[in-house]
């Protein structure tokens, strides 16, 4: 299997996560994007195409359940050497994204924030 569909195949298994994957956020009516670039390979042609709106719901969907970073106070504790470990409770994790590019590679970038995220794919914001 060549490295291209090796790629194609690893995006169309993050995308099918990022449709199927029950999140909680979706109920706090996130903001709406729309795409300005196509990241999207198509599981029957694999070309390169526009993501639908719902696959641009569930992206940001996704993007809006990973990011999610604690907003209350996080546990500090004080270890016998004094050092203090702090309990991130998981948050403050990096998403890796990727996108194909018109040359038949592949941009990888680790991003925090769905506005990062969003960036990187070439999703803006809708106006209503």
């Amino acid at each position: 299997m060549t490295r291209q569909r090796v790629l194609a195949a690893i995006a169309a298994f993050a995308m099918a996560i990022a449709v199927a994957a029950p999140v909680a956020a979706a109920a706090a009516a996130p903001k709406k994007f729309k795409a300005t670039r196509a990241f999207v390979v198509d599981k029957q042609t694999g070309a390169v195409r526009m993501p639908t709106p719902a696959e641009v719901d569930a992206v940001v969907t996704t993007l809006t359940a990973l990011g999610q970073q604690p907003s209350e106070n996080l546990t500090q504790t004080t270890q016998p050497n004094g050092a203090v470990s702090v309990d991130l409770a998981g948050g403050f994790s990096g998403i890796l994204l990727a996108r194909p590019g018109e040359d038949g590679t592949w941009e990888t970038r680790c991003v925090f924030t769905v506005e990062e995220g969003a960036e990187f794919l070439g999703l803006v914001e809708e106006v209503q």
